[in-house]
């Protein structure tokens, strides 16, 4: 009994100190904090207890418990977002010629994949998940991190973000006409008035049911032996129209996958007739009509921002530039940059399509916004992550230098304020 004992406070003392593990504050010391939300910071202190941040600044109080990471040679900034990533993306679902706004996306994701691995060493710590596909409806997008949890649930921090569609030529397409881009945004636009149609029927149907249930009321307080009432008949469920009434009622935003102006022109039209919601994707042409997508308000993720190692098809990225970034942000886009590339280890570039963003006129601060912040208030999880506050997530990035600077190296990457990288020594 008394072995029995000692075992019993042995494993006590042992949970008590890994509790307290678990539960010290982490702290670090940086030679240089962006917070992208804010001026940088030289010479700061970051503290995070509760996988978030509860203070940053040069004046923050060190508890004496805590744990800490001198990085007083490194600069620390937020973890990277890719808007528009392949990642974890089962190899039969990345290139799909069918869908529905129904789908969600997270029925069809690999949360095993060892891919994340090099993506997350430089730097990125959530993607977007987006299918490449060439139908007009594709499926509901989510947000994922990459803290190799292996569990979809846990690695899930927004489903439902967007509900992602293309108007005119995808980027799987081989061919296309103006009478098929045409022919496309007519068919949106069909669905629209289908779905308001089914709406209105719907509505029809609740007051009937309303009245019905109000009779049957009075009908049984007065004891009337009059012949029972009908209840009125339920339209049948359309899944397809119960996923465009969030849309129409700005619940979720639709995700329109444009390339050439006139499919630009064509969702931009689209969204203002139904009043929803709209985000550009990809948007290769948007150079061409900065000023026109400035004025319309709507946000923008562009990518890729170069070709040169991809197979696109000819029509669709005809015109495609690299100052495409550059110039909607000058025209003062809400802009964010996605890989947008054909598979999810693609995601692993993010930081280079910035940089060459930058090199082609981009500012340098709205690049790195392009990537943390910026995406993170498109997508609706700015109060979670995107840039170093106080209450928000402590995903960061500690490197060696300047973001943008070739040389600079990856030293750490932390998600919820747990080390989930550490580069080795020789590499």
């Amino acid at each position: 009994m008394t072995a029995f004992k000692c075992f019993i406070v042995s494993f006590v003392v042992i949970c008590a100190m890994t509790h307290c593990a678990d539960a010290a504050s982490l702290v670090i010391q940086a030679g240089r904090i962006i917070p992208v939300s804010g001026p940088d910071i030289e010479d700061g202190v970051i503290l995070i207890e509760d996988q978030k941040i509860k203070a940053l600044g040069t004046d923050v109080v060190i508890p004496d418990d805590a744990r800490i990471i001198d990085a007083k040679t490194k600069t620390v900034m937020p973890g990277l977002i890719d808007a528009q990533s392949r990642l974890f993306l089962l190899d039969s679902e990345l290139n799909q010629t069918s869908g529905a706004p129904e789908l969600d996306v997270l029925d069809a994701l690999n949360p095993f994949d060892e891919a994340y691995r090099e993506v997350l060493a430089q730097g990125v710590t959530t993607v977007c998940v987006v299918p490449d596909s060439s139908a007009m409806w594709v499926c509901r997008t989510a947000l994922l991190r990459l803290n190799g949890a292996g569990s979809v649930a846990e690695m899930c921090l927004k489903s439902g973000v967007t509900v992602k569609a293309t108007l005119g030529m995808s980027s799987r397409s081989t061919q296309s006409s103006s009478l098929e881009r045409l022919d496309q945004y007519a068919s949106m636009r069909e669905a629209f008035i289908g779905a308001q149609r089914y709406l209105k029927q719907y509505e029809k149907y609740e007051h009937a049911l309303a009245q019905y249930n109000k009779d049957k009321a009075k009908q049984k307080a007065e004891s009337d032996s009059k012949a029972p009432l009908k209840r009125p008949e339920e339209p049948s469920k359309s899944p397809t129209h119960e996923i465009l009434f969030q849309i129409l009622r700005k619940e979720i935003p639709l995700q329109i996958e444009v390339h050439c102006v006139d499919d630009i022109r064509h969702a931009l039209r689209l969204a203002h007739e139904f009043e929803f919601s709209v985000i550009l994707d990809q948007c290769t042409e948007g150079y061409r009509m900065a000023r026109e997508l400035a004025g319309h308000k709507v946000p923008v993720i562009v990518g890729p921002v170069s070709v040169s190692r991809m197979t696109m098809p000819a029509l669709a990225y005809d015109h495609h530039d690299p100052v495409n970034a550059a110039r909607l942000s000058q025209a003062g886009i809400q802009l964010a940059i996605g890989t947008c590339a054909p598979t999810g280890l693609d995601s692993k570039f993010l930081g280079s399509a910035a940089a060459m963003a930058a090199a082609q006129g981009m500012d340098r601060d709205a690049a790195l916004r392009a990537i943390t912040l910026t995406p993170a208030q498109i997508l609706g999880v700015a109060d979670r992550i995107g840039s170093l506050d106080v209450g928000k997530d402590a995903d960061l990035v500690i490197c060696s230098g300047d973001p943008f600077d070739s040389f600079t190296r990856i030293e750490q990457v932390l998600i919820q304020g747990k080390v989930v990288y550490e580069r080795k020594a020789a590499q």
